[in-house]
């Protein structure tokens, strides 16, 4: 089955929203790393220590709390979305029902 143009567009829409977000947490989380002066290479190294994964939280915590505002703005952009989705597809006229 096909779904209707309209359909379509709103979940592009959608998924382009979710794909933002998870670009930002991606960036935040590769900053905080860059942050943490470790010998370790990445988090998860037998060289990451205790001190370093607070730092790297730390550093993340305070990257999310800058970016509050673009965060805020797209959850609240995407549950709008998912709303507005949730709202077309139960309307019963969008989908009529096959003739027996």
């Amino acid at each position: 089955m096909t779904h209707p143009l309209e359909y379509r567009r709103m979940t592009a829409a959608r998924d382009a929203t979710e794909r933002r977000l998870r670009d930002l947490e991606g960036r935040l989380r590769e900053a905080a790393h860059s942050a943490v002066s470790s010998p370790a290479a990445h988090r998860g190294d037998s060289a990451w220590r205790k001190s370093d994964e607070a730092a790297w939280q730390a550093a993340l915590a305070e990257l999310r709390y800058q970016s509050r505002n673009e965060i805020g703005a797209l959850c609240a952009k995407l549950q709008r979305q998912q709303a507005a989705i949730r709202a077309w597809v139960s309307k019963p006229s969008r989908h009529p029902l096959p003739d027996p």
